[in-house]
């Protein structure tokens, strides 16, 4: 079959290939203005002139944030409470009998308003292993000055009444002497490891029982979201 134009006659294969070439002229003329115009915008908002489509911030929702931090920051521009601002429970891990009323003993002489003394539900390998909720993180990080190895564990209590564990390791020496600088500095509260806000911690479960705490109208902590780092 063919079809005759001005008097030529032309097969079938010549008017596909002429149609063929005919879209491929309009296809490559769209992809070059396409192309012009992607460039003249790419242009303008290197030049500043123009906003481009990926100025926003891109931010992990806190449900799929995760991360091996466990330490909570402390209240930013916070000083050590004076000790008779915080309520202390001393909880024995180790198997020293009579360690838990030692070092009760040895707080209490510092200012501490101490709750009580027992043993510890579970044993604790470490030196000494802090517990508090996330109303008393600036009453955690002032114990924790008294100590020379203190970890520091968020769990889900209320209140700011803080557990002091002394664990397998703890020594007379782990106890920070009165006269150390530590204790007498007026610096600001801060840690030098890697911390997160406590919204940002897996809280652990806390103890079954925690002592009432007469010192429940003390104000708590500084709200958190103002210590995003440790410094």
């Amino acid at each position: 079959m063919s079809e005759s134009r001005g008097g030529r006659l032309r097969t079938r294969r010549e008017v596909v290939r002429r149609h063929r070439r005919e879209r491929q002229v309009v296809v490559f003329g769209l992809l070059l203005i396409v192309i012009a115009a992607i460039s003249i915008g790419a242009a303008s908002v290197y030049r500043g002139e123009a906003v481009g489509p990926f100025d926003s911030t891109f931010v992990t929702s806190l449900e799929d944030y995760q991360s091996s931090i466990t330490l909570v920051c402390p209240p930013a521009d916070t000083k050590p409470l004076d000790p008779s601002e915080v309520a202390v429970r001393v909880l024995n891990g180790s198997d020293t009998n009579g360690l838990a009323s030692d070092v009760a003993d040895s707080l209490a002489n510092r200012g501490f308003r101490m709750l009580d003394a027992t043993n510890y539900s579970r044993g604790y390998d470490g030196v000494v292993k802090i517990l508090f909720g996330s109303d008393g993180i600036a009453q955690a990080y002032t114990v924790a000055l008294h100590f020379t190895d203190a970890k520091l564990v968020l769990d889900n209590r209320e209140g700011t009444t803080v557990d002091v564990v002394l664990g397998a390791e703890y020594e007379g020496s782990s106890l920070v002497s009165v006269y150390d600088d530590s204790l007498n500095s007026d610096a600001y509260l801060h840690t030098d490891e890697d911390c997160l806000p406590w919204t940002q911690i897996e809280q652990e479960p806390a103890p079954a029982t925690i002592p009432d705490n007469p010192l429940a109208t003390v104000t708590a902590s500084p709200s958190p979201e103002a210590s995003a780092s440790g410094e």
